[in-house]
């Protein structure tokens, strides 16, 4: 055990850091908003980080990692979809987003839905309900299963003892610490993953000699790792296709409600993509520069852990296990978190119980939490040796296809209608999974999650189209005033003088 030391270490300080911070935010959390959104407080660096790694989480060292150390530079043809469809959703959705879920007082996203179109009936909450349940319990089980592949070769674990420890200590400050605590331990997690993969990137190159030496000792394995010029059109179809699973996810939009006010979401997209734009080349180069090291492996995968047990400073891959848990916990609490959010205020209470508690609805949340971490270990532990990357994918893209296009249609267009939203998140729901069901996906090289995203938002138009208008008027100057920046006093005055007229 004392050659295991210097890993366990630095490992175990960093997983009692992030319980304190649940422990302290605890006091944040005795009401809906304060567990899910932490009061609409949260400044722009930690909602941009937030939301960064919110999104990046354990593919970028396992899945993105292996993607590139089999394919190298053909690999950027995802990461720039990635990069280009994020920073769509930023410019698109933040200012918006912020501004209307405040003027209609919505808490949770499906909830603004329901009265973004002034629903009547429960069925955009039963379709948003089902969709969150399923594709967050399925990412949740990829981080599981990233934690699984790089701590089981460190710490001589099986599987399943390397998903319990995961799911426990995440699980854990999402119960006691709501939203405040995902959030600030995202950005703890950020500050740490940015420091030591940039940290160990300089340090791979270093080692190997400079950059003229990795490129020539990678083109003597393989000329295709250091040249994209080999790359097919279906390789770059299929690549580029996956960048819709970037727009309207939840997990990542839930900071849109959360941030101080509407002027922040410049600094905060600012920040974001700066941190995108880092984390996928450290990632990268992970994988990339890792193979040198390592140039066969018959799980690419798993390149990571073999670089913290085979390169490095025993006490410095430690910190760098911590950043990789960064990394999945950081996706895994804001999945629990908004299933829990889903399930306890749009669900239980919309559907159920309409007479809760506040003090009920929380406990609901913090079950719903608990809930979708044992289905997330379930999934992971029955995954039958799949690709992380492959299983990201489908439940991004699912989430994404879902609810992406409702989203545009309800922020920008005032035809929009409570059977349109349904018709979009119904279709996207359904056409993304048949479409990775059937092998559609292989047989087209078109990722599910761009299928579904364009069909959902054709059946969002062209079923508002025949059913009857909202009141236009109405929902004009709704959507002239959320185009507007506000600080945070502006913002206020306008949310109640909508408020008022209701």
């Amino acid at each position: 055990m004392s050659d295991k030391l210097p890993l366990v270490v630095p490992f175990v300080l960093y997983l009692i850091a992030l319980i304190a911070i649940g422990i302290y935010t605890f006091r944040f959390t005795k009401t809906m908003e304060g567990f899910h959104l932490g009061g609409r407080s949260l400044n722009p660096w930690v909602a941009g980080i937030s939301l960064m790694f919110s999104g990046s989480s354990g593919w970028i060292f396992t899945g993105m990692a292996g993607l590139c150390y089999a394919i190298g530079p053909s690999s950027w043809f995802m990461h720039a979809s990635n990069l280009f469809f994020m920073l769509i959703a930023f410019l698109m959705i933040g200012k918006r987003m912020r501004n209307y879920s405040g003027i209609l007082g919505a808490i949770t996203y499906p909830e603004y839905f329901v009265r973004r179109v002034r629903a009547r009936g429960n069925m955009i909450r039963v379709v948003a309900s089902l969709a969150v349940v399923m594709f967050m319990s399925v990412s949740v089980a990829t981080q599981y299963m990233a934690a699984s592949k790089s701590m089981m070769p460190l710490f001589g674990m099986t599987n399943i003892q390397a998903i319990l420890i995961t799911a426990a200590v995440v699980g854990f400050y999402c119960l006691i610490g709501g939203f405040l605590a995902v959030c600030w331990t995202d950005f703890v997690q950020g500050i740490v993953i940015l420091i030591g993969s940039v940290t160990l990137c300089l340090y791979m190159i270093y080692d190997i000699g400079g950059w003229s030496n990795v490129t020539s000792k990678l083109a003597e394995i393989d000329p295709k790792l250091v040249s994209a010029e080999w790359a097919t059109f279906p390789l770059i179809l299929a690549y580029w296709t996956t960048g819709f699973q970037c727009i309207g996810r939840p997990h990542d939009t839930i900071r849109y409600f959360a941030v101080k006010d509407s002027k922040s979401t410049r600094k905060m997209a600012m920040i974001g993509m700066f941190g995108f734009l880092l984390n996928y080349w450290t990632g990268y180069l992970i994988g990339w520069v890792g193979r040198i090291y390592f140039p066969n492996i018959p799980d690419p995968e798993t390149i990571f852990g073999r670089l913290l047990t085979g390169v490095l400073n025993p006490w410095f891959s430690g910190i760098m296990l911590a950043a990789l848990m960064a990394l999945i916990m950081s996706t895994v609490d804001s999945c629990l978190l908004s299933a829990a959010s889903t399930l306890s205020e749009d669900f239980y209470h919309a559907c159920i119980n309409k007479n809760a508690s506040k003090e009920r609805l929380v406990n609901v949340s913090r079950f719903s939490v608990l809930f979708i971490a044992v289905v997330g270990i379930f999934l992971a532990v029955n995954s039958g040796g799949r690709s992380i990357m492959t299983v990201m994918l489908f439940a991004s893209g699912g989430l994404a296809a879902t609810f992406g296009p409702a989203l545009i249609l309800s922020l920008y267009w005032k035809r929009l209608t409570e059977g349109g939203v349904i018709a979009a998140m119904f279709t996207g729901f359904v056409m993304s999974v048949t479409w990775n069901v059937t092998g559609m996906a292989k047989v087209s090289n078109i990722h599910e999650g761009c299928i579904g995203f364009l069909l959902s938002l054709a059946a969002g138009v062209i079923v508002s189209l025949i059913t009857k208008p909202l009141p236009q008027d109405e929902i004009r100057r709704e959507l002239k005033a959320v185009s507007k920046d506000y600080n945070a006093e502006q913002l206020e005055r306008v949310v109640e003088e909508f408020q008022s007229v209701r």
